[in-house]
């Protein structure tokens, strides 16, 4: 877990790119911090689709957590930011709290870089803005 200043700790999570298709393409885990994965080993970034009420994202988050992908855990939408390449976004649990995701993407998208800040949302757009900034 890392501290990002004021800001709480995160655990990076590092994917590498195992295919790519017109409308969206895969990732394979090769690192994460502390051997704490929170997210899934493959994981997929689609084209969004309108099948949610998001608004300002063209990109989408799935967890890889059935053998079908149509049925595989939508977990949010890449919201984009004012640094290229990286984006934020959401995941909820079970009982309802927001985990703060912060994506990095190589301009190529070869690799995918998640941080999850457990347990954390910043509900004021400067906290969320001054943690975008530290990137």
């Amino acid at each position: 877990m890392r501290s990002t200043g004021n800001a709480p700790d995160y655990i990076r999570h590092t994917y590498k790119v195992s295919s790519v298709l017109k409308s969206y393409t895969v990732y394979s885990l090769s690192h994460v911090d502390w051997n704490k994965n929170q997210l899934t080993d493959i994981v997929r970034i689609e084209k969004f689709q309108g099948k949610s009420s998001a608004t300002q994202i063209n990109d989408y988050f799935r967890l890889r957590n059935t053998t079908n992908w149509s049925k595989c855990k939508m977990v949010t939408g890449l919201r984009p930011t004012n640094i290229e390449g990286l984006f934020y976004g959401d995941s909820v649990t079970s009982n309802k709290k927001k985990t703060l995701l912060i994506f990095r993407m190589q301009k190529d998208r070869s690799t995918l870089i998640i941080d999850v800040y457990r347990g954390f949302y910043p509900h004021h757009k400067g906290i969320l803005q001054n943690i975008i900034n530290t990137y």
